[in-house]
């Protein structure tokens, strides 16, 4: 009989110290509940997908998420987006077998209404079904949206470095680029892609590439309408991320000032979540630019590591009236050029002139007039000899054929312009 009570006296210590352990671990706290809040059927083989969550009534501490039925969900990121569009970003990766459920995520004192769950995965295989469970004391189940309470948290980046209320811009003209991505404007800005935002809250990726080169800082351009920005991240080509801009309001017809990078690096794609300001006009433009390196042109540059020393110095659309003459203005290049080649894409083109303009005054003209098939190449050509002066921009007239058969849709030719050391 002893022996018995002494043993029941142990489960009860024991259960009492796991439910401390477990209470303390979760962080909950008189009142608190655990609610769920969505339930989703999900297809494992996708790599991202959202949860809308507007409807869930009250206000939440913290979300968990939960794997209630199917094979292991790999999350890659959780990003909570309140309602007024701010966003938390829980990037750490999350295993969960069926009845796993995460730790919490973004705990805060206060409560406050989540509009949307977005999850990156690992893709599996088969389906799954996700719970979203939320955090909810009484007064959060009292809340109700429009009755005045904070829609959104302080803002939080994940790695407790200082958040950036306000990017410092300037005035710009409200004209938008016309250059193709990847091709430089005058004074040797990359263009590395525009979108357009709508209300709500939008997510984009331009993707960047490693045949660009390599960057130290990027800026961005806003057209049209203000722009609330909820995050920046850059991914380069390694993998590593850096999250450059949280909750940053920039104004229409403006661009901020440059934003350095973690050092030289290849930047696979930059990815932006932001809203645009209601308006009549109801869509604001977003321009993303990159500056190389200052080490990655030039004749000892690291450039001359790569594609065989080719550096790619702009990129424009030929049209098929007359001949376009595009000027490429060429950014930092110590030392300038000796090679030059032009590579066409999507759509034959008429090469007529190729016009190479030095920093001195003087110049090359490459008077042409051939054809040039789609992903067929025109050059290398010799510059001046031996000679390495720098370029400050080239002209060249083409135009697209419009008669081409082996032709990638309807569009028009996109026409690069190479260099080599």
């Amino acid at each position: 009989m002893f022996r018995r009570l002494v043993m029941a006296l142990g489960v009860i210590l024991a259960t009492g110290v796991f439910v401390s352990a477990e209470a303390r671990k979760n962080r909950y706290y008189d009142g608190e509940q655990l609610v769920v809040i969505s339930e989703q059927d999900i297809d494992l083989s996708l790599d991202r997908y959202s949860i809308d969550v507007s409807k869930a009534k009250g206000g939440y501490k913290a979300i968990r998420v939960r794997n209630a039925q199917g094979r292991l969900f790999d999350l890659q990121r959780v990003q909570i987006v309140y309602a007024d569009g701010s966003v938390h970003n829980e990037d750490r990766q999350i295993d969960m077998w069926q009845g796993e459920r995460s730790r919490l995520i973004n705990p805060t004192e206060d409560s406050y209404f989540v509009d949307q769950v977005n999850i990156t995965q690992t893709p599996g295989e088969g389906r799954g079904r996700l719970q979203i469970l939320g955090v909810q004391d009484s007064e959060g189940r009292r809340m109700e949206r429009g009755g005045g309470r904070p829609s959104a948290p302080p803002p939080s980046r994940g790695d407790d470095r200082p958040v950036a209320s306000t990017l410092p811009v300037r005035p710009t003209t409200s004209q938008p680029t016309t250059v193709a991505p990847g091709s430089a404007i005058s004074g040797g800005d990359i263009l590395f892609g525009a979108q357009y935002v709508g209300f709500g809250v939008d997510r984009d990726v331009i993707r960047v590439g490693n045949e660009i080169g390599k960057f130290d800082r990027i800026r961005l351009r806003v057209l049209d309408n203000d722009i609330h920005i909820n995050e920046i991240k850059v991914v380069y080509a390694n993998g590593e991320t850096d999250a450059l801009a949280v909750n940053a309001d920039i104004p229409k017809n403006s661009r901020t000032n440059w934003i350095d990078l973690k050092g030289n690096r290849f930047i696979k794609e930059i990815q932006m979540v932001y809203r645009s300001r209601p308006s009549f006009s109801g869509q604001a433009r977003i321009e993303v630019f990159g500056q190389y390196a200052a080490n990655w042109l030039g004749p000892q540059g690291e450039g001359r590591k790569y594609n065989q020393g080719w550096v790619l110095l702009g990129a424009q659309t030929a049209g098929f009236v007359g001949f376009d003459k595009d000027v490429i203005p060429v950014g930092r290049n110590e030392g300038g050029f000796r090679r030059m080649r032009v590579t066409v894409r999507d759509r034959a083109i008429t090469l007529n002139e190729v016009k190479v303009i030095y920093t001195d005054g003087s110049d090359d003209t490459i008077p042409v007039r051939t054809r040039v098939d789609a992903g067929g190449t025109y050059g290398p050509v010799d510059l001046k000899g031996d000679r390495r002066q720098a370029i400050d921009r080239i002209e060249a007239k083409y135009r697209s054929r419009f008669f081409d058969a082996s032709a990638r849709g309807k569009g028009s030719a996109i026409v690069e312009v190479w260099g080599q050391h």
